[in-house]
Parts: C-alpha cells; sequence; structure tokens
C-alpha cells in the first residue's frame, strides 16, 4: 500500500497570497517559514517569519458557504475599522486578499488569557484581569460611538449583505414563543410578557449606548499583554447596544464554555472599571443603563428558550459546567438587576418562577465556582482536560 501524506497547512497559493500581503505592509519581502494551525482549528494558522517574527492568517474554509464569507467579511471590516485606534484593543490587520480568502493581523503571540486566570488559582491576577477585560471594551465602546459610518462603510465593501447588528439582536424575539412555552410547561402566568420581551432590543439601544459591539467576547477570546487585554475573533461583531459586551460580566459570559459563579461583589470593580473608562471619554451612559443591562441579562434567557425545554427533559455538559448550572445562575443574576433597576415586571415574575421550579427540579445542580474565586468549602468547576491556558 502507498501512504498518503497530510495535505500542507498552506496552499502555494496561499503563500504566496500572504508573502504578497507582507511585503506591501512592510515594504521587504519576507518569507513564511513556518505555518501551523492554533487551536486545532485549520482556518486560523501561526505563519513563522523567521528574526522572531510572526504574523497570525485567518481564512475561508475549503468549501466556504453563505455564512462563511459574511463572517470572514464582518471580522475584517471590524478589524480594519478598529485599526484607528490610538491605542489597539483589537489585533491590527496587516493586509487582506478577498480573492484569495485570507487576513493577516498581528500575532499577539501564546500566552495568558482571562480564560486562564479565571481557570487558575491565583485570585488577585483574575480580578486584575477581569478589570482589563473590561477596561479594553470600555475602551473600544467609548472609541467607536460616534464613528457609526465608517464601519457601515467597511462593512458594505467587505461583508455586503450582512446585517448591520451584532449577532444576539434579535435574539429574544427570535425564541420568545420558546420561553413562554417552557415557563407555561412549569405552570407559569405569561400574559403580559410578550410586550416586555418586545422591548428588550430597545431598552439597550437607548441614547448614547450604541457603538461597536464584539459580541461574543469570550475569557478565551483575550490575550493579557502588560496587564492590558486584547480581544480578537469579531465574526459576530456589529453595529448595536453596546451593553451587549458590558453585561458579559454580570450574566456572566452567556455564549462561553468556559462559564462558572461570578459573585456581584467580584463583578463589580470590572463594572465600575467600565463605567469609569467609558466616562473618562467624555460619555454618560445615563441613568438607563441599569435598566439597559437587565434587558441583556433578560434577552439572554429570554433566546434560550427552546434549551429551557431540552434540559427539563436532559442536561448537557458545555466546556466546564452543565447548561442547567447556566440557566440557574443567569436566572438569579437577572432577577437582581431588574430588581435594582425597577423594570421589566413580567419577565422579572416569570424568570422568579423559574429559578423557584428549576432548582426545586435539580436538586443535584451546583452553580459551581471558578477556581480564582472559589469560596472555602465550594466546589470549583472542573477544567476540561483539552484546555491548555496558553497557546
Amino acid at each position: 500500500m502507498t501512504g498518503s501524506s497530510a495535505p500542507p497547512t498552506l496552499s502555494a497559493d496561499e503563500t504566496r497570497a500572504a508573502e504578497a500581503l507582507l511585503a506591501e505592509a512592510w515594504g521587504e519581502h519576507t518569507g513564511v517559514r513556518e505555518a501551523t494551525v492554533i487551536w486545532n482549528r485549520r482556518q486560523v494558522v501561526r505563519l513563522e517569519l523567521g528574526a522572531d517574527r510572526s504574523v497570525v492568517l485567518k481564512r475561508l474554509p475549503d468549501k466556504p458557504d453563505s455564512h462563511a464569507v459574511r463572517s470572514f467579511g464582518v471580522e475584517l471590516a471590524a478589524l480594519e475599522y478598529l485599526n484607528g485606534m490610538p491605542v489597539p484593543v483589537a489585533p491590527r490587520l496587516l493586509g487582506a486578499d478577498a480573492g484569495a480568502g485570507i487576513m493577516l493581523m498581528e500575532d499577539l503571540g501564546p500566552g495568558a488569557s482571562l480564560a486562564g486566570s479565571l481557570l487558575g488559582t491565583e485570585r488577585e491576577r483574575a480580578q486584575a484581569d477581569l478589570i482589563a477585560y473590561a477596561q479594553a471594551l470600555g475602551l473600544m465602546h467609548a472609541w467607536s460611538m460616534g464613528r457609526a459610518g465608517e464601519l457601515a462603510d467597511l462593512r458594505a465593501r467587505h461583508a455586503p449583505g450582512a446585517a448591520a447588528g451584532p449577532a444576539w439582536m434579535g435574539a429574544a424575539g427570535r425564541g420568545g414563543a420558546a420561553f413562554t412555552g417552557a415557563a407555561a410547561t412549569l405552570g407559569l402566568a405569561t400574559g403580559g410578557v410578550e410586550r416586555e420581551i418586545a422591548e428588550l432590543d430597545a431598552m439597550m439601544a437607548g441614547p448614547g449606548h450604541l457603538g461597536l459591539v464584539h459580541s461574543d467576547p469570550c475569557p478565551d477570546n483575550t490575550r493579557m499583554l502588560d496587564g492590558r487585554c486584547r480581544i480578537f475573533d469579531f465574526e459576530t461583531s456589529g453595529w448595536g447596544p453596546v451593553v451587549l459586551d458590558a453585561a458579559y460580566l454580570q450574566a456572566p459570559f452567556p455564549s462561553c464554555w468556559c462559564f462558572a459563579n461570578l459573585p456581584a461583589e467580584v463583578a463589580a470593580p470590572a463594572v465600575q472599571a467600565y463605567r469609569a473608562v467609558v466616562a473618562a471619554a467624555g460619555i454618560d451612559l445615563g441613568p438607563d443603563w441599569d435598566a439597559a443591562t437587565a434587558a441583556a441579562l433578560g434577552g439572554w434567557i429570554v433566546a434560550r428558550g427552546r434549551v429551557i425545554t431540552e434540559v427539563l427533559a436532559e442536561d448537557d455538559r458545555w466546556g466546564t459546567t452543565t447548561m442547567r448550572a447556566r440557566l440557574l445562575a443567569w436566572l438569579r443574576n437577572f432577577i437582581d438587576v431588574a430588581e435594582r433597576a425597577s423594570v421589566l415586571p413580567r419577565l422579572r415574575a416569570i424568570a422568579d418562577g423559574l429559578h423557584e421550579q428549576l432548582t426545586l427540579r435539580w436538586p443535584e445542580t451546583v452553580v459551581r465556582d471558578y477556581p480564582a474565586f472559589a469560596r472555602p468549602g465550594s466546589a470549583p468547576v472542573r477544567v476540561p482536560h483539552w484546555w491548555s491556558p496558553e497557546i
């Protein structure tokens, strides 16, 4: 039998296109010496260039569908847009070749992420990294506010036909019927909640609350460098209510595998740091910000109406914990924030009933702590065997 060798990480055409982009960006020929897939994601490759230089290449799949093409264009537009920030929050975009289906960006290098800090054992480091993460989001949001036209032009060029808003926009409306159905299954009255669900997007998009939204700012989509946080993976980003990013600290992390309990007293310094950065840029979030936060937290729960029905029958493990644990935490945190803001009384009442009913149904379900913030006698989440904190 004749053995077959694995295909090269980069094709000859991709290598030529990458080297041409580097020559255009740096004004000199730079050859690709080695290409290594990052995180087993074939679409993301680290290019070693010699002399301790490297860049990251991101490419379309071999047979991209329309969704992949749009996501690629959305990220390309966001990175080109963010190149305008004087102090970078995202990786700097070096160039792109739409015909070859590749883009090149600054390599942030193997190293620490917020996920690694939270799943580690150093409380002070994790707290500092949470604050740096919040500051990075605040810097990005504050810089983008008032620059909607620049992003719109870039999206029209790189991602024609893509929805202008981030991926989370409209999610509550799409999940509303399943959510009320799940609540009714548990014997909860749902009358009047449809009106509140229909208002969630408008509540989030208050005056002065619109900017570039990452829409998936998970702890593993970060790199911690010299006390600052850089954020990557902008495939689901868009123009919309910035609270959809900021409220990740208070949900917490509604789209992330690395989930655990994040007590209010732990999240509070980061929430305050976010507001301080935005205020320092001369932006007043105003009295509606707490209501907008409650709307974001509530919207993420409503969006998962189908999931609530599914986990009534069988739980599903995802990353560090299960969906049941996530739902209990998200419900509790939404109730707390909505009560403080005195908003969404019908949705809050249903969430309160859901939390009570599900806690009774799932007595064995525990919302576990991040190892870095584990309390005496508490049980930290299980760190997946495949997780490597520095890649």
